[in-house]
């Protein structure tokens, strides 16, 4: 978990780290069994004939991988209240065992609510990158985020 940042903190351009993650086989296979069983997945043989030449992530594990990063490195459970969705998302390469996957997000933009003063909504693109510099994971989300209590 971060440091608390109120709404109005966050600036367009701003850039946060997230750190990064090693991938390994047995949870490729592990998450696959469980939610996403396409054979490309699971098997090697299998994964061998596709176009990804072996296994490889579920687009959905990654994208969870991305999420573990953000609460571990920039939400903050005392001023982060969600999100309302997101614009897009993206897995432009594939996720290969070994992997080591490095996120970075970029604030786009930030507005306090009209309504609510109380909350800022901070859109961002968040990246995940395999250490070879491919893009596996690209997203456009808001969140909406307390502002600084008024006195």
């Amino acid at each position: 978990m971060s440091q608390a940042r109120h709404a109005e903190e966050f600036k367009a351009g701003d850039r946060f780290e997230l750190g990064s993650y090693v991938v390994t086989r047995e949870e490729i296979v592990a998450f696959a069994r469980t939610y996403d069983p396409f054979p490309f997945h699971l098997d090697d043989n299998a994964a061998q004939a596709t176009m990804f030449g072996g296994i490889i992530a579920s687009g959905w594990m990654t994208a969870l991988i991305w999420l573990r990063l953000m609460h571990q490195s920039f939400l903050d459970y005392d001023t982060t209240l969600g999100s309302p969705g997101h614009e897009e998302v993206l897995w432009p390469h594939p996720v290969k065992p070994g992997d080591r996957l490095t996120g970075h997000l970029e604030i786009k933009e930030t507005r306090i609510s009209k309504s609510k003063p109380d909350l800022g909504f901070v859109r961002y693109t968040a990246k995940l990158r395999n250490e070879r510099g491919d893009d596996v994971f690209v997203t456009t989300s808001t969140l909406i985020i307390r502002t600084r209590p008024r006195p």
